[in-house]
């Protein structure tokens, strides 16, 4: 699922080297904001992720350990976060019955929210699609720029790479699209679906 031509058309194109390099310095430009919107509900990594392939065999103690492995080298950028006081938001939508790849994910949410990162979460009709034209992945720092994933066209998440936008009406709109579903967001600590994840 590609995201739709007004988010992209302006944007410079990115391979995954470039879009982790288009991170870094969107990164140490921002000032204020950092909005993440997540909205697929399969995924695979490009690599060999091997919390999410334990996780699958069923190992939940290892995943668990492997998963607070993979948050400590993100620890720096949680630090960060707090001395530059950035309002820093993962916004994730979640369709339900949650797929088996969510249940792997709300592991890892426990985990990062335990190192203070803040995660909301977006309840939508099992009717909804995700990603769509309408929502779809999206890095928005302040309102100065934004890095929107691509997942190619089919029906697992797998990025190759994205695009960087800088265009000012476009990131307007991005920020009206999070904002918006941000507004009808609750914090993970009250979303349900936490304690249906514990069986898991």
């Amino acid at each position: 699922m590609l995201p739709p031509s007004w988010a992209v058309s302006s944007g410079t194109r990115l391979d995954l080297d470039g879009f982790g390099a288009a991170f870094s310095q969107a990164w140490s430009r921002t000032e204020s904001r950092f909005l993440k919107l997540e909205c697929w509900q399969a995924y695979r990594e490009g690599h060999a992720c091997e919390s999410q392939e334990v996780y699958e065999r069923g190992d939940m103690e290892t995943a668990r350990e492997l998963l607070r492995r993979e948050a400590e080298a993100d620890r720096p950028l949680y630090e960060d976060v707090e001395k530059r006081h950035i309002d820093y938001s993962r916004i994730r939508l979640v369709r339900e019955p949650l797929s088996p790849y969510l249940q792997y994910e709300l592991l890892s949410y426990r985990i990062r929210a335990q190192m203070g990162e803040n995660i909301e979460v977006v309840r939508c009709d099992s009717t909804v699609r995700l990603p769509s034209d309408e929502y779809f992945d999206v890095l928005l720092f302040d309102r100065r720029e934004a890095l929107i994933h691509d997942y190619g066209t089919g029906d697992v998440g797998w990025q190759s790479g994205g695009w960087l936008i800088e265009e000012p009406y476009v990131l307007a709109r991005l920020e009206e699209m999070i904002l918006a579903l941000r507004d009808g967001a609750i914090p993970l600590r009250r979303y349900p679906g936490r304690a249906r994840t514990e069986q898991f």
